[in-house]
């Protein structure tokens, strides 16, 4: 059978089910950050997180036009760098 065809929508595709996965596990872990860290790091690692499942569906939106679709694709990496990096260096700083 052909994969493409059992997928009908953006929340069909593997990595939009991991992001968005990966965004409540950050959104759970970031509650246990200190409160001075709640409208700065948080908010930050948080928003990215969050990005990356933005940019997913709206490339599934572009998937038409592969210009558009890749560029929203290449988009969602830095948001997702952006939140593991700062989720490890505060990590490493708390120690």
């Amino acid at each position: 059978m052909n994969r493409s065809k059992d997928i009908k929508h953006f929340r069909d595709l593997e990595v939009y089910r991991r992001a968005f996965e990966a965004a409540m596990k950050i959104f759970k872990l970031t509650k246990e950050f200190p409160a001075e860290e709640k409208y700065s790091l948080v908010d930050q690692i948080r928003r990215a997180s969050r990005s990356v499942c933005a940019n997913t569906s709206e490339a599934w939106r572009k998937r038409r036009y592969i210009a558009v679709f890749k560029n929203k694709i290449t988009d969602s990496m830095p948001a997702l760098l952006n939140s593991l990096s700062h989720h490890v260096l505060y990590l490493c700083s708390a120690k």
